[in-house]
Parts: structure tokens; sequence; C-alpha cells
């Protein structure tokens, strides 16, 4: 196969399918047996695209080559099919497929003794939405599942594998000593913020209380003083007739 029509070839490919597609497959598709052949075409692709300066681009992502848009006119993406494209995770679903993508394979409960809570619906939405797999079973008592990441994870985070996850000491997370010496001292970022969430809210019910208390004293006062008002209200003396009749004489 001449390199031109190996070249329009490979285009089509990457045109068509809407997955990330692996040069072994595209070796096996374009009937050639030459991988590196296939791999200078791809980059001598990429770098054209790149030089065109145009929207679309070749990406190396999830272990794999696809043709996208670039971010930089995702807008008129969302504007087209009203945002439907946009996956929302809330903050445990995020939480969990982190602990995942970076301890993989692993099973539930090692994920909640991380998180330090249940993650059954977590799982369930990730699952659901493709990121997360089911990898397997750990040879332990009951032998429970194992989940990791999926490829569709790496091609939404714009990943071409596990390897390009940032490290973990990139994130330099501080330490709870070191956030309670500078809360107490008053001094860094953690002195607006040095209470707890559970001592926050515990203070905020501790104030709804002694207000309905207050409240309900105030109740009581006004209508005690209201009682005690009419209990000592003097009677009211019952006005003379005015057709008194009087005593007849006897002549």
């Amino acid at each position: 196969m001449e390199k031109t029509e190996l070249k329009n070839a490979v285009e089509t490919l990457l045109f068509i399918t809407d997955q990330p597609i692996g040069v072994s497959k595209i070796t096996q598709a374009v009937g050639v047996k030459s991988r590196e052949e296939v791999e200078a075409v791809l980059a001598e692709i990429q770098r054209e695209y790149a030089e065109r300066d145009t929207a679309v681009q070749v990406l190396e992502i999830a272990d794999g080559f696809q043709m996208a848009t670039k971010s930089d006119f995702a807008k008129y993406v969302r504007n087209l099919f009203n945002e439907k494209m946009a996956m929302r995770l809330s903050t445990a679903a995020l939480e969990t497929l982190s602990i995942v993508a970076y301890k993989q394979p692993l099973t539930r409960a090692e994920i909640e003794q991380v998180r330090g809570v249940e993650v059954i619906a977590a799982l369930e939405t990730l699952l659901e939405k493709g990121l997360i797999k089911v990898a397997g079973r750990k040879e332990s008592v009951g032998r429970p599942l194992l989940y990791g990441t999926t490829s569709d994870f790496l091609r939404r985070f714009g990943l071409r594998s596990l390897a390009d996850l940032p490290p973990l000491d990139s994130f330099h997370p501080e330490s709870e000593n070191s956030r309670q010496s500078m809360a107490a001292s008053g001094a860094g970022p953690f002195q607006a913020v040095s209470k707890t969430t559970a001592e926050i809210e515990a203070e905020v019910e501790t104030e709804m209380e002694v207000e309905t208390e207050t409240e309900v004293e105030t109740e009581t006062e006004v209508e005690t003083e209201a009682e005690t008002e009419t209990e000592t209200e003097p009677e009211s003396e019952p006005e003379p007739d005015s057709e008194t009749p009087t005593a007849e004489t006897d002549d």
C-alpha cells in the first residue's frame, strides 16, 4: 500500500470512530503488517492537523488515537446539544473515582476505609456512567469484587494512560497537626475555618434551641401578665337603679 493511500485510510478510521482506536486495531483494519509504518503515519497526521490551526485535532488518548474538536470550541458544541453532553458528578462520586484511579484494583471495603463512609451509591453512579468497571475478585474471604477505571475514564479526563495521572505528592496536603497548630495561633488560611463542620452544626443547633426557648419563655410571660391583669382588675360596681321604690308611710 502506498503511503498516500495508507494515510487516507488511517484518517478515515480516525474520522469514523467515536472511540479511541489503538495502533494494533488500525494496523489490522488497513491490512498493514508494519506497526512502525502506521505509527509514523499517525504522527504525520497529528502534525498536519496541528499546523493547520483548525478546530479539529488528533489526540493520543486512552491507549489509542481519536479525532476530536479542541476544547476552545466546546461551548458551541454544548449550545448545539443543549448541554446534554455534560457529565456531572457529585463530590462523593468524584472522591470515590479518585480513590479507584490511584489505588486500583481495590474492593468496596477498601474504598470505604479510605473515605470513612459507605460508597455504595457512588459506585453505582460511576458504574452506570462507565467510568469504572468490575476488574475481578480479590482472593480473600468472600472473594469481594475489585474495581478499576475504564478507557472511557481516560478519554473523558484527557489521559493517554494511568501513568499520566498527576502524582499524589504534587498535591502537598497539609497535615491535621499543622492545620490545628495554625488555627490555634490565628495564622494562615485556617484561621477562619478552625472549627470542624460538626462543631459549627452543633453551635447552630444550640443557637436555634436557645432562640426557640427564648420565644417560648417570652410567649409564656406575655400570657402570664395578661392573666394577672385580668385577675387584678377591680370589679365594677353596679349602677344604681334610677327608679328606686320609696317606702310608703301610713297617714
